[in-house]
């Protein structure tokens, strides 16, 4: 099961990467802040659909709350 969730993260990883090397240059190109500004919600979409994000929070059953 381990390797089946490893592909999904690696390429939702490997676009993150991208997107934000992109985002950079562009940025860098047009000696401006607004590629940033454009692209700033990737980030917190990617983090708050990660699969582990959800799992660190979640209270077991039989445990005191």
């Amino acid at each position: 099961m381990r390797s089946r969730i490893r592909w999904p993260s690696l390429i939702v990883a490997l676009a993150a990467v991208f997107v934000a090397v992109a985002t950079i240059v562009q940025a860098v190109r047009q000696g401006s802040w607004s590629p940033v500004i454009a692209t700033g919600w990737v980030p917190v979409v990617i983090i708050a659909t990660w699969p582990a994000s959800y799992r660190r929070c979640r209270i077991r059953r039989g445990q005191a709350g």
